[in-house]
């Protein structure tokens, strides 16, 4: 028979003969194929309390693994089959962290579109307790810092600096801590937009807007790239922020 979810099942544990008769009877492909069992002793059910105490894990046991996220997600279904939120719940209210460590290179692609969270029946924060799986592991020191990660914090940077983000600056101030050459201007040391190892997928998806955009609008822009538009009378808003952040150990 077929398997259910094959991107869970080890492919040395699947056994298949292209071609077998029992008995006269012709059994090739997937009628004779068998799963050889596992053992796994590697349980450790304080992980899951561990996520379950986290600010962004508290709906971890309320589900009840229907699938219904892993049906609706778009990174599943049209990119990595291992990626699987319904699994990796599983996998950490178990406390089965060699199974977990195996998948960390998937776990972190969530492209924040909340269809999961929007669609399961028990109300579970999909999106925030896969984030939380990850803080836990990171925590553990059994997974490296993940790009959304680093992004969460570059963006959080921003937020809290000037109350307010800035598209270009965002966009390839990320550009530059990924690795790539950006130039900038000697004065102001800011980004300049399309000069150095900018990607080629990332100058198309860019020039499509600007293309339709007036020039007044790319003025402002590039006004605003220059100088950090900053949200009114944020410093006092800003000491608030920051106090409240540092209580709940969101701000390192």
């Amino acid at each position: 028979m077929a398997i259910h979810e094959r991107s869970l099942v080890e492919p040395e544990r699947i056994v298949r003969k292209e071609r077998l008769v029992i008995d006269g009877v012709d059994v090739s492909g997937d009628w004779n194929l068998l799963i050889l069992p596992r053992v796994i002793n590697d349980y450790d059910l304080d992980f899951g309390k561990e996520v379950l105490n986290t600010p962004e894990g508290k709906t971890i046991n309320q589900c009840y693994q229907c699938s219904y996220c892993t049906a609706s997600c778009p990174i599943h279904n049209y990119w990595d089959e291992r990626y699987n939120p319904r699994h990796f719940i599983y996998l950490a209210r178990l406390g089965m962290i060699d199974e977990l460590q195996k998948r960390v290179d998937v776990m972190w692609r969530c492209v924040s579109c909340h269809k999961c969270t929007h669609r399961c029946p028990k109300g579970v924060l999909v999106e925030e307790v896969i984030k939380a799986i990850l803080k836990v592991m990171a925590k553990r020191g059994l997974a490296e810092e993940y790009p959304s990660k680093k992004f969460d914090k570059f963006f959080t940077e921003s937020v809290v600096e000037y109350g307010r983000i800035e598209d270009g600056e965002l966009l390839f101030g990320w550009i530059e801590k990924q690795g790539y050459k950006v130039f900038k201007d000697p004065i102001l040391k800011k980004p300049i937009p399309f000069v150095g190892d900018t990607p080629e997928w990332l100058k198309q998806l860019t020039m499509k807007p600007i293309k339709s955009m007036n020039i007044d609008f790319l003025l402002l822009n590039a006004k605003h790239m220059l100088f950090h538009p900053k949200t009114k009378n944020w410093n006092k808003f800003k000491q608030v922020l920051r106090k409240v952040m540092q209580e709940e150990g969101a701000l390192h």
